[in-house]
Formats: structure tokens, sequence, C-alpha cells
């Protein structure tokens, strides 16, 4: 019941800041001649009064958000230059299945290796394999996305030819040959239920260069932050007593020591969730993959300032919605928290 109390609170919690996302958002267009979106050098000056009207770009500011709210709500986030005049939504919902399937695989493997190296390099403390982790840490700390893209494919494309260079598996001849059915836009997903098992592999294949490359910096946050949690855990009472008594190492570890030090974890990688679909912008132009963060990028230098706004929002609600996932699983894994 206190879990339900806790989940409703946090819920009620994100209204505020949910407003207060699309008021930072709402200033950010106000910036400049919000106008500027919508209108062209062929226009004369009755359309560029019509744009003015249309989007009401002529009435109070106060007036004006209520408006864009509204359009919000409705799902009407204007019209991409970048894409061929099409609504914003509707590219969205075109590039979102790349880059949030990217973005899967990539916390995927930063949480499995993260908490494993994290892990092994906490038990076995000062030792090599302690101190190859660290160095792997803060290798991933320090080393920018894109200076990793360059290299990783150097290595594994031009000189041991074992991964494909870039660009997102194409499925176009599969479903010109009525073999591959686009249920969900995820290909991950979408390869499973059309029983293309093979064509999975090759999905899988084809991602694992821009995920490992996206997932690098995450993983060394993951580390170092569950290495010293799980150092800490491992000199308190319980555990020594749990020693005392006889139990397997292996035992304390896994089922009394790692799970109180992945609450700490838990929301870094939430957190680290928000960072990866940011951080797929440079991974997504390097490896020319056909999702958010190129489409943004190409947004950028085009100057589509509602395609740019429309990712801003996006990304901040991604965050939002993070923060909240990683709250019930904070409450989860440390009743403390819920009782609070």
């Amino acid at each position: 019941m206190r879990m339900r109390t806790f989940v409703i609170r946090r819920l009620l919690l994100l209204i505020p800041v949910l407003i207060g996302v699309t008021l930072i958002v709402f200033a950010l267009t106000r910036v400049g001649n919000p106008a500027a979106a919508y209108i062209t050098e062929k226009m004369s000056e009755t359309q560029i009064e019509m744009v003015y009207e249309k989007y009401h770009f002529n009435e109070p500011t106060y007036v004006q958000y209520f408006y864009w709210l509204n359009g919000l709500v409705n799902l009407d986030w204007g019209i991409s230059k970048t894409d061929g005049s099409k609504p914003v939504i509707e590219s969205m919902a075109t590039y979102f299945p790349a880059t949030f399937e990217l973005t899967m695989v990539s916390i995927a493997i930063a949480v499995f290796v993260g908490i494993s190296l994290g892990t092994v390099s906490a038990v076995r403390r000062d030792k090599p394999i302690d101190h190859a982790t660290r160095i792997i840490a803060l290798s991933g700390v320090s080393l920018p996305i894109f200076v990793l893209a360059l290299i990783l494919q150097f290595i594994f494309y031009s000189q041991l030819h074992w991964l494909p260079l870039e660009g997102r598996y194409d499925v176009s001849l599969y479903l010109e040959s009525g073999g591959f059915t686009k249920f969900t836009g995820f290909y991950v997903i979408d390869t499973i239920l059309s029983g293309k098992f093979t064509m999975f592999g090759d999905v899988l294949f084809h991602m694992i260069l821009p995920a490992v490359t996206l997932a690098f910096g995450t993983i060394a946050i993951i580390t170092r932050i569950m290495r010293s949690s799980m150092l800490e855990v491992l000199n308190l009472d319980y555990i020594r007593t749990a020693k005392a008594k006889g139990l397997p190492n292996k035992a304390v570890i896994n089922k009394h020591a790692r799970k109180n030090a992945l609450i700490p974890t838990t929301t870094v990688v939430g957190l680290s969730f928000g960072g990866l679909l940011g951080g797929a912008v440079l991974t997504e132009t390097i490896f020319s993959w056909p999702g958010l963060g190129r489409w943004s990028t190409r947004a950028v230098l085009a100057n589509d300032a509602n395609s740019i706004l429309g990712f801003t929002l996006l990304t901040a609600f991604v965050y939002v919605i993070a923060n909240l996932v990683v709250d019930v699983l904070y409450a989860y894994l440390d009743p403390r928290v819920r009782l609070g």
C-alpha cells in the first residue's frame, strides 16, 4: 500500500516538473523571431501576416504559450523543414525507433558490463583485475565519444574487417519480397515477430559498433559507482556476520552485498539513459545511424528551429520519465525511501 502511495505522489510531482520543462522550451522558442521557422523569402506580405495570425505570434506572450501548449497536447509541434516539410511529430515518430533501439541495447550493455566490472573490482581490490578495471573506467570518462568511434572503426572495420562500418541494417529488400513485416519499427522486435532469426542476428551485428561506442562512457560511470558502493557495503557489519557464519563468499556477494550496492547505482543508470539519448547525436552522425540524433544534427545545420526544439522537448521528457522510474526502483530496493 505504501509503495502505491509513493508512486502516486511521484506521479503528481511530475505535473509541475513537466510544466517547468514546457516553460523553458517555450522561452527558447521565443529567442529571436519565432515566425522565422515558417517564413520563406518567396512569401508576400499578406502570406507573412497569415503566418503571424495562424500561429498567434501577434498575441501577448502568455496567450502564445497557451496556444503553443495546446499544440503540444494535440501533437502539433510544427513543421520540419529538414524532413521535407513534414510535421515534426511525424518525423520524430519515423526516427525514434532507431534511436530508442540503439539506446536500449547500449544501456543493457552498460548495465551488464558496468555492474559486473564494478563488483569484480571491489571484491578483488588492489589486484591486477582491479587496476585494469580502473584504467578502463578512467578511459571511458576521459575519452571523447567521437574519438572512440573512430578508433573502433579503424580497428574492427579497417584492420580486422570483423564488423560493418556504419548504418542500420537495411530491411528494404525483405519488405519488398514480403518476408519481413514492420510491426513496431523496432527491428530487434520485428525480426522476432516475423520469425526471421537470421535477420535478427544481422540487426544486432550492425548495432555492435555504435552501441558499444555509445555505452562506453556509461560503463565507466557505472563501474566506478558500483565499485565504490560495493567497497562500502563489504565493510558493513552484516557482511562480516554472514562471513563469520560460514556462508560461501559467492552467496555473500550475490545475495547480500550486491543488492544493497545497487541502490546508488540505480540512480546513475536512470540518469545515464537520458544521457545516452542525448549522446546519440554524435554516435548516430559518425555511424550514419538513421535516428533522432542524426536528424537533429541536420536540423541544426539547416537552422530548423521546430525540429531542434522538438528533439529538445523529447529529451527533456525522457529525462523526467527516467527520473520517475529511478525513484520507483529506488523505493523498491530500499523500503526506507518510501517510508520517508
